[in-house]
């Protein structure tokens, strides 16, 4: 268990990881996210900011119990699901979902409750 002060020691670059990670890495696969943030830490690093050996989006802003429930919602399970649902709740922008097997649409809808949105295709003749 890491002790607090050790936690408020990492945090600049554990929050640094993080906020790349929403503000750049939204659109890119696992292995992809991996190398930068591989390649972030090897800055910081050499910058002299500390950051957590596990330093990464989910041990940084995720919340175990809001985890879990968007798993019941939904979610699936997997670091790469988790990430994205990090991305899209954390996110001061819109994201886009590209969803080929429906996962987002239906997470969204059921964390939403009483989602009043559209979701659109494009396939659809009015996308645009």
């Amino acid at each position: 268990m890491v002790s607090l002060k050790e936690a408020l020691e990492c945090i600049v670059g554990d929050v640094v990881v993080s906020a790349g990670t929403i503000a750049y890495l939204g659109p890119f696969d696992s292995v992809y996210r991996a190398e930068m943030v591989r390649a972030w830490q090897v800055e910081l690093s050499g910058m002299g900011i500390p950051f957590s050996k596990d330093a990464d989006i989910i041990a940084t802003l995720g919340d175990p119990v809001q985890i879990r429930k968007w798993n019941i919602d939904g979610l699936p399970g997997d670091n790469f699901s988790t990430e994205n649902g990090l991305i899209v709740c954390k996110g001061a922008r819109w994201p886009l979902c590209i969803d080929p097997q429906g996962q987002a649409t239906k997470w969204i809808k059921t964390m939403e409750g009483g989602y009043k949105g559209k979701v659109m295709k494009a396939s659809d003749a009015t996308a645009v």
